[in-house]
């Protein structure tokens, strides 16, 4: 994966493209999800056989990024939920969301050396939507995608050095599912886009692949896929494995039956007897559920640095398109969730190229926009802005 070291790059405040099924299809050839995918499987792979660890990192700027997702977790514990009655989103969300619009850049002023304050501009955008919409009040698998985007910008300046391992990474998604899961329980916030009992998840689905991958090919491996049924196994072995973490927020979230609340987590358990092969197909399922989703990637926004809208194999920029256009040319996907698992559980994981030395140089960076969505009473940061709308 190239470095962007190289301080002639060009960072700009991310824009909206991807309008339609259309765009998604673009999407598909850009840059931006050549080194989305690229990080899944680099990160899937260096994390097989570790355990989330309990202490800090060797990396300074590791722990000081888990430091700012700390200091998000005690801005909720400063931001109590409202009083009153209200099934899904307590609008103090909003309140929380604001205060970080507005510490957001001196954060990361904090995190990053002096010569990469320049790419400020594209991480709090990717970083602001990590967390759930403060219009929408939900959270959902398009915010998770935009942390992974978060930790491989950071990758990608070369900050992490050839001594960022496993554990490193482990340490920084579990602060971030634990920020993440701070905001559901206190602020109630819905599910995004959730396909209720026949979806894999209501919010998460890159915690799956990677707590899977934690124990893919480890003969040693203290649970099977099957044990996950188990309360008491998977709270045991929460605090080490990202899968068990998430099944655990499950059984604390939800009552009766798990094979009627979760029937494909349940499936899955059921049916698929290896970690390794759950990890291949939750891989694959996440590329066809999340990647080419236009419910979900139309909330992803590209900028000129990190993640361009720009071709991978010509380096020059894809097709924009007219969003008035949308409705005409959409046209809806089809086939289910578990459906797309099933069919690819037996095939092997495709590689992810990496993508064109040239595609970042030759991106031409888009005009400003400002936050997409209908206009709120709350402005905005001008610096710290970002899609609060996503899904």
């Amino acid at each position: 994966m190239r470095m962007l070291t190289n301080e002639n790059t060009q960072f700009n405040t991310p824009v909206k493209r991807i309008f339609d099924s259309q765009c998604t299809l673009e999407f598909q050839a850009s840059v931006a999800i050549v080194r989305l995918k690229y990080f899944i499987q680099k990160y899937a792979k260096i994390i097989n056989r570790v355990n989330i660890p309990q202490g800090p990192s060797r990396i300074s700027v590791v722990n000081e990024f888990v430091g700012v997702l700390n200091h998000m977790s005690l801005l909720v514990d400063q931001t109590p939920p409202l009083e009153g009655p209200r099934r899904y989103g307590n609008l103090a969300c909003r309140d929380w969301h604001a205060k970080i619009d507005e510490q957001m850049p001196s954060l990361w002023r904090k995190v990053l050396p002096d010569r990469f304050h320049h790419c400020i501009v594209e991480l709090v955008h990717y970083l602001g939507n990590s967390f759930g919409s403060a219009t929408r009040l939900d959270y959902g698998t398009g915010h998770e995608l935009s942390f992974l985007a978060v930790v491989g910008a950071i990758d990608m300046l070369g900050l992490f050095t050839d001594e960022f391992q496993g554990e490193d990474f482990l340490l920084i998604m579990n602060a971030y599912y634990a920020v993440v899961r701070k905001l559901i329980l206190t602020y109630t916030l819905e599910p995004a886009g959730s396909h209720g009992v026949w979806g894999l998840d209501d919010h998460f689905h890159l915690a799956y692949v990677f707590g899977s991958a934690q124990w893919a090919n480890y003969k040693e491996a203290p649970l099977r896929p099957r044990d996950i049924l188990n309360h008491h196994l998977v709270q045991e072995y929460a605090h080490l494995n990202l899968y068990c973490q998430t099944i655990g927020f499950i059984y604390q979230v939800k009552r009766g039956p798990f094979r009627e609340h979760s029937s494909m987590l349940y499936d899955l358990a059921t049916t698929v007897h290896t970690w390794a092969k759950l990890e291949s197909g939750l891989m694959k399922m996440y590329a066809v559920e999340v990647l080419n989703k236009f419910p979900v990637v139309q909330h992803f926004w590209f900028g000129t640095g990190f993640y361009p809208w720009v071709d991978n194999q010509t380096g020059k920029q894809l097709l924009i398109y007219d969003p008035a256009d949308a409705d005409r040319r959409n046209t809806s996907s089809t086939g289910g969730k578990y459906a797309a698992f099933v069919s690819s559980i037996n095939s092997p994981v495709p590689h992810f190229p990496a993508p064109s030395t040239t595609a970042a140089s030759e991106a031409r960076a888009p005009p400003a926009r400002t936050r997409m969505g209908p206009p709120t009473a709350r402005t905005t940061n001008s610096t710290a802005h970002h899609d609060l709308t996503k899904r």
